[in-house]
């Protein structure tokens, strides 16, 4: 993990060629997270780099919600305030009712690389559902990332399933507000640009993040605990979200280029998130914070909340967002964590350009020349 930068830096020059001597595309690209979070320092920032040493596109790049904010996204990049941006697909659960399947399978992730793989390998190859929805919205999907796997981040010590208790906590999706009912908490649906403020002025006592969200998101300042309790990656997320119109303005190879880099810029976020985590984690005493190991009884208690999640996963895909088939896209789902953990398992989670090469074989070389245009 500790090569990612050297290899995202390589990664961005060695794909590009000469372009010719014509007028720049002016792009927009908005972000609602800040430039230290992983997204920006391993996805956008090296994506934009390699646009711009294209010699095709000049970016104009706002992070920090400085043009557009987590929920105005969607609406801001479809009517063309902003050309590219990212979207969390839970907060719009009635635009895109199969994002959330994809991100009830949280739990089921063992390593948010494979999650990152089998969420971008599902969208574009086995969801013609999931195309429709972001081609109704005027948006081109072209990848996801994933976080590393979430733990419980507090202001007070959570050592055993009974701390739990009465606690109001921000979740990031159905899956963990399922998760944090069954252990008798009350989730608490905010932004994650929110959780700060939530944690610090007491409407928040926990927040459900990576241990990187300590420093990304200065949590360090007001939650002292985090227990590392693997509560499994979020991964619904449209990483690199196109305007539609825009996107059909573009070359195909121009299209190939921007789809093979949107590959590298999903997993290098992926795995930023991993060397945050690492670098967090060692910093954590410095700022005050406690590492709490999760007993034994606080893993099998979220063991067996997985086990018994897989029917309310599919009655709630059904009744709630309306997908007739959700048992059949869960089936495919799981195919794919398969897949993606024998492909990890065999080419080595640290071997990024490795995971990079097989994700360009294995899902972007088998889209079509005409994708999104």
């Amino acid at each position: 993990m500790k090569t990612f930068a050297k290899w995202a830096t390589a990664a961005a020059v060695a794909t590009l060629v000469a372009a010719p001597a014509l007028a720049a595309e002016r792009i927009t690209a908005t972000l609602w997270v800040g430039p230290k979070h992983p997204v920006s320092v391993g996805g956008y920032d090296p994506f934009i780099e390699a646009m711009e040493a294209s010699g095709d596109f000049e970016v104009k790049y706002f992070q920090g919600g400085a043009l557009l904010g987590a929920k105005p996204a969607m609406t801001g990049i479809g009517d063309g305030i902003a050309d590219v941006g990212m979207l969390a697909m839970t907060y719009f659960p009635a635009e895109f009712p199969n994002a959330q399947l994809v991100a009830d399978m949280g739990l089921s992730t063992p390593n948010n690389i494979v999650a990152m793989a089998m969420a971008t390998e599902f969208n574009l190859l086995h969801c013609p559902d999931c195309l429709a929805e972001y081609e109704r919205q005027n948006l081109v999907y072209t990848g996801t990332y994933s976080t590393s796997p979430y733990t419980i981040i507090s202001k007070e010590p959570i050592r055993s399933t009974a701390d739990l208790q009465g606690k109001k906590m921000r979740v990031p999706g159905s899956l963990w507000s399922r998760w944090a009912q069954s252990v008798g908490g009350i989730e608490v649906n905010v932004p994650s640009s929110e959780m700060f403020e939530g944690l610090d002025k007491g409407a928040l006592d926990i927040a459900i993040q990576a241990p990187g969200a300590l420093r990304s998101y200065s949590l360090w300042d007001t939650a002292k605990y985090n227990t590392l309790l693997n509560l499994g990656t979020y991964h619904s997320l449209s990483m690199m979200t196109w305007n539609a119109d825009r996107w059909a303005d573009f070359s195909e190879e121009q299209r190939r280029m921007l789809l093979a880099e949107a590959g590298k810029a999903s997993l290098g976020a992926t795995v930023f998130y991993t060397t945050s985590d690492e670098e967090v984690l060692a910093e954590a005493k410095e700022h005050g914070v406690e590492i709490i190991e999760p007993s034994d009884e606080m893993r099998s208690t979220k063991d067996a909340f997985v086990a018994s999640d897989v029917d309310a996963i599919i009655q709630t895909a059904v009744e709630k967002h309306g997908i007739a088939d959700a048992a059949e896209k869960v089936e495919v789902l799981n195919g794919l964590i398969e897949k993606w953990t024998a492909i990890v398992e065999e080419v080595g989670e640290d071997n990024v350009e490795g995971i990079q090469q097989k994700l360009q074989a294995e899902i972007y070389d088998k889209l079509p020349a005409d994708y999104g245009a």
